[in-house]
Formats: C-alpha cells, structure tokens, sequence
C-alpha cells in the first residue's frame, strides 16, 4: 500500500505542472565541457566613397579631385553618378593628349548665383587644376550644360572651352557665355565683354569654327524697380578676335511703352515715314497694355497716346509736310495737357522762325517751364519713367530737331 500511494503522488506531481499528460520533455544534447563557441563572421565594411559627398564650394571639389587624379583624367562615370557633374576630355592645348574639362554643381544654398558650380580644367602640359569661372559663377542648369563644350571657336589650331556664366549683385542677375582660348600660355576669353544679358530663357552656340554665332533669347521679365522687361534675341558673332553684338531682335511688344520706344527708334534714325507709321499703330492699338496701371503706379497711357500724336506732327514737319493737320489732331484728341501745350508752342515757333527746328526750339522752351507750383521738366521725368532698365526721358528728349 505504501508503494501505491508513492506512484499516485508522482502522477499527481506531473499533473499539476499545466502540460498534457503525455508531454516528453525533448532531452538537450550534451556538449562536452571542453568544446569551443564557434566565432562570429565579421560584419564587412563598407566600401569607402572615394569622392565623398557633392562639393558644398570650390576648395572642397578641388580637394576630393586631387584626391583622385585617375577619374579627372579618364572622366570617371562615378564624377556624373555621384556628383552629377558633365566632363569633357579632348586636346586643348595642341599636344596630342588629351586634356579634361570639368563642370560641377557646387552644394550651396548661400551661392549668389542660382545654379552654382565651377569649371575646372587639367591640361597634360600644365598639371593641377584650374578654374576658369569665379566661384559658383559657373551654370549648371539646363542652360549652362548645353552651352558647357571644347570645340573650335575661331579657327585657330586649338580648341575652346565654353560655358555660361552668372554675374550676380543684390538686385539682379545677367548670364554671359565665356569662350575661353589656351594661347600656351596664359587663357584669353573670346566671348562677349559686355555686362550679360538678364532673364535668359534660351541659349546656344550655332555654327562651328569663326562662323560660331551665341545666341541668347531673353524673357520679358519684369519687377516694380526695373520696370516692364521686353523679351527679344541677341545674336553675337567673332568680330577682331571676339564676340560681340551683331543684332538685337526684339519680340513683338506688349506694352504701349515699348511699342512707343520702337517707333522713337525709327524717329532717332530720321525715318520719318516709318516713325509716323508706328505711333500711329501704336496710338490705335488697344491691345498694347498699360503698365503703370497694371501695376499700381497709376495711369501713364492718356500721356504716352499724346506724346505718339506730338512726335506725328513734328516727325511730319521734319519730312517736309505740313505739321498742322497732325498738330490740330494733338489739340483736338490729345487729354494729356502738357503735350498740347508743347504743340501750341512748336506751331508757334515753326511758323515764326520758318521750319522744324524753330518749332522744338519753341517747344523745348515750355517744356522747360519751372515756377512756384510748376515743374515741367520733372513731370516729364515722371510721365516717361517705367523702371531703371528702361530709357530714361527728359524735357529735351522730346523734341530734339
């Protein structure tokens, strides 16, 4: 009896734990005390960036390059893959080795020009890294790869290297395109060496050798200071060993200011009849908008529509006909006092003194007129002001004959 309640209380005990009734506990392997732990496999490293992040300024893309001579020499893909730069490589300096051409975004976001980058070239004769472009001057944009090439610029033996530049201050922004020569010794820049061209939308090299033509379109963008922009093409050819300015061809006009600045142009010139035709298309135009008004600056289109009717009758004396029936017209539709006041006096003093230039001399002469209350010349100013990137006219600008 005794043994019998033994095996009923080892049941009971295996019963209480909480697991089935037939549960094996699965047996551990042994392991001999003196069998070693097995190692852990190293974690690999990573494989280091040879170039290392997108330089932020010029001295940390010269450093990572000279850092790695071989890819600036055989133009790495890792230099557009990691850094998104474009290279060139042909021979510049006219030894039959090729040289490189680098363009690379500089990493800034305090850069004053927008699309930051600089050019670097290494030529086989001339060891190390140069820059051609100011720092972050250079374009890396759309734009400024397009225009980034090593090729025949002038018909010299050598070969160019070109680019678009970006010259900033603290009000406004001009791109000119460089053209830079290696004479052997020294870079000379063929391209244009005037200030740059604002809001350009559109560039290119057209041509090849001293045929090349740069042309830049410009868009008509505007700001309250500059005043109303005037989208048009420049087109700039090689001309006694450098790019200048062949023609400027202006779009259309939008704004009656402008349309009244071409028909000036015609007048400047002495093409009466072609000025007469333009004020005249300008006056009866009323799609051509009125940009003071747009823009809060009050209403400028009852002066600058009298001022069109003015420079008709005086353009008509100067061509040989007769003024009045054109200065009847100013008296007659012109709401801008000023202007009829000044045809009044031109009729005077072209009828006095027998010809044009005694009727501006008459003109010129009211237009002059200062007194308590009466400033004629500043009003003037003020009539013609459309912003600092616009002609500025005074009183003797408006009947100069």
């Amino acid at each position: 009896m005794p043994v019998v309640l033994a095996v009923a209380a080892v049941v009971a005990a295996a019963c209480a734990c909480g697991g089935p009734a037939d549960a094996v506990p699965t047996p551990m392997p042994s392991v001999p005390p003196d069998t070693p732990t097995p190692a852990l496999s190293p974690t690999p490293s990573p494989t280091p960036d040879p170039l290392g992040p997108p330089p932020a300024d010029v001295a940390a893309a010269r450093a990572a390059l000279h850092r790695n001579p071989g890819m600036v020499r055989s133009c790495s893909p890792a230099l557009a893959e990691r850094w998104n730069a474009a290279c060139i490589s042909a021979d510049i300096d006219g030894d039959l080795i090729p040289d490189t051409a680098l363009l690379v975004p500089l990493a800034t976001s305090t850069a004053p020009a927008p699309n930051p980058g600089v050019i670097f070239v290494e030529l086989s004769t001339r060891p190390g890294l140069e820059a051609l472009s100011p720092p972050a001057a250079a374009d890396v944009s759309i734009l400024g790869r397009a225009v980034f090439t090593i090729a025949d610029r002038d018909g010299l033996p050598r070969p160019e290297v070109s680019f678009l530049e970006n010259l900033c201050t603290a009000s406004r922004c001009t791109s000119l395109v460089r053209i830079y020569s290696w004479d052997g010794s020294a870079w000379r820049d063929l391209g244009p060496a005037d200030a740059g061209i604002e809001s350009i939308d559109r560039v290119a090299l057209e041509g090849s050798g001293p045929a090349t033509a740069i042309v830049i379109h410009r868009s008509a963008s505007s700001s309250l200071a500059a005043g109303p922009g005037r989208a048009g093409t420049f087109r700039y050819t090689l001309s006694n060993g450098r790019y200048t300015a062949l023609e400027v061809i202006l779009d259309p006009p939008n704004f009656l200011f402008h349309a009244i600045l071409d028909a000036d142009d015609h007048f400047r010139r002495g093409q009466w009849e072609e000025a007469i035709e333009a004020y005249t298309a300008a006056v009866e135009n009323p799609a051509l908008r009125d940009w003071k008004a747009e823009n809060g600056r009050g209403e400028s289109r009852n002066a600058l529509v009298a001022y069109a009717l003015f420079r008709i009758a005086v353009a008509a004396a100067a061509s040989g006909s007769d003024p009045n029936p054109a200065l009847d017209r100013v008296i007659r539709e012109a709401s801008e006092p000023v202007f009829v006041n000044a045809a009044e006096a031109f009729r005077k003093g072209y009828q006095d003194r027998m010809g044009v230039a005694g009727g501006c001399l008459e003109a010129t002469r009211y237009l002059a007129t200062t007194g308590p209350g009466v400033d004629t010349p500043a009003y003037i100013q003020r009539i013609f002001d459309h912003g600092y990137a616009n002609p500025q006219y005074t009183f003797r600008d408006i009947c100069p004959l």
